[in-house]
């Protein structure tokens, strides 16, 4: 009887692994840069937490990353939220988050998604602006004028 119950345990490990497995997506993280930090998600909660000021100085990781079919822009809730670039990236979904265990961390990272688009539309935008940069004729070039200027 131990035996059976034994080999039953081996072989449902390998399975709920590849299960979990299968729910992962693979991803690039192509852009990084340093953003306001995102407040926080419920407001009534803070509120009758008597959390009435938020720290507006904090700065946090918002980073670009580049799926087969969507482009993600993604925040991380804390300073310390940090993805080496240029990697493939294992995530999965969950409700309005992202989440990201990183160079095998005992838990995932999560990461609020701030937006979504799909990749050929953010590929048509990146051409556009890599043909407006390289346009050599200047009056090709959008004038960007500064308040003071007007």
């Amino acid at each position: 009887m131990r035996r059976i119950g034994f080999c039953t345990i081996l072989l449902i490990i390998p399975l709920l692994a590849a299960a979990q497995n299968r729910n992962l997506q693979k991803g690039t993280i192509v852009r990084m840069r340093m953003s306001d930090c995102l407040g926080p998600q419920h407001k009534f909660m803070t509120t009758m937490s008597g959390g009435d000021q938020v720290e507006t100085a904090a700065q946090c990781p918002e980073y670009v990353m580049v799926t087969d079919q969507v482009v993600y822009v993604i925040s991380g809730k804390t300073s310390d939220a940090l993805i080496p670039l240029a990697e493939a990236t294992h995530f999965r979904l969950q409700k309005n988050e992202m989440l990201i265990r990183i160079d095998d961390a005992q838990r995932e990272s999560r990461f609020a998604i701030k937006e979504m688009v799909l990749r050929s539309e953010w590929e048509a935008v990146q051409n556009h602006i890599r043909d407006q940069l390289s346009s050599p004729n200047p009056a090709d070039r959008p004038v960007v004028k500064n308040a003071e200027q007007r």
